[in-house]
């Protein structure tokens, strides 16, 4: 059973430590191990607790006041169902129908600790693991989801990649799972998402030889070097979301036309990039 790892930090050791034990007490009994730990190594812990640390902190997961009610409330709605779900291999709740986020400049501070969490596990397995999709690109709504990508040597690499995530706090969720190439190929892979209710989570395994993550990185830096093509694209993806009888999956499909015609644009942009 994985146990979930927690370290709680900041300025002052003192109160780092008084809320890295309450978290103990309030975990007893539960699979999870708690630390106080003034400058926490990175991917070693699945959350990292701020304590008295200064908004836009990017080194911790989740900021808390030094009380007991704010640890409690931490505890109920963060740490106890995110050590559950770890602990039963469940993926967290999500919503199934779009609400697109305004952009979130921590974004890639959020991924690149996510990175390293799986960095740390799956080492040389990963040939390269990349922060793709809308909240990767500076300036655009997008769904509060991180999208992470890991190219591994094979399929058979990507599944045991994705079974490996879980000791990064990651569920391997059964597919069967595909990416859709700008023509319309489907290409196998595989997928873990989030145990944590407060951090949704999508991390993509694909093989080396799948056309799927290098057209990824094409389409997230075209839309970086150019605020029409994100401005473009963000009307598309409004219209979208607001069609009301349109669920999450609905909405993932219907922007492929969108995004195969980008990727031809693309293209012809990337020699000049």
């Amino acid at each position: 059973m994985e146990r979930l790892k927690i370290a709680a930090t900041g300025p002052d050791d003192a109160a780092a430590r008084e809320v890295a034990d309450r978290l103990a007490d309030l975990a007893a009994g539960a699979p999870v191990a708690v630390a106080s730990a003034p400058a926490p190594e990175p991917g070693a812990h699945h959350l990292v607790v701020g304590v008295g640390v200064p908004e836009g902190d990017a080194t911790v997961d989740v900021r808390v006041p030094r009380s007991a009610e704010a640890v409690r409330e931490l505890w109920r709605g963060r740490v106890a169902p995110f050590a559950d779900n770890l602990a039963r291999r469940r993926r967290a709740p999500r919503r199934q129908h779009v609400v697109l986020a305004a952009p979130d400049p921590s974004w890639p501070a959020q991924a690149a600790r996510l990175m390293a969490r799986l960095a740390r596990v799956l080492g040389e397995r990963a040939r390269r693991i990349d922060h793709i999709g809308s909240t990767s690109v500076p300036a655009m709504a997008a769904k509060d989801i991180i999208d992470l990508q890991v190219v591994v040597d094979d399929l058979a690499a990507a599944v045991e990649a994705a079974a490996l995530s879980h000791e990064a706090g990651f569920v391997h969720v059964t597919g069967p799972f595909y990416g859709i190439d700008r023509h319309g190929t489907h290409h196998d892979e595989q997928v873990a998402v989030d145990a944590d209710p407060g951090r949704p989570v999508n991390v993509h395994f694909h093989p080396v030889s799948s056309p799927i993550w290098t057209e990824m990185l094409l389409l997230r830096d075209w839309l970086r070097a150019d605020p029409a093509h994100r401005a473009e694209y963000e009307a598309v993806k409004r219209g979208l979301a607001a069609r009301p009888d349109h669920d999450v999956n609905d909405y993932s499909l219907d922007k492929m036309p969108w995004i195969s015609r980008a990727l031809g644009r693309a293209e012809a942009w990337a020699p000049q990039g």
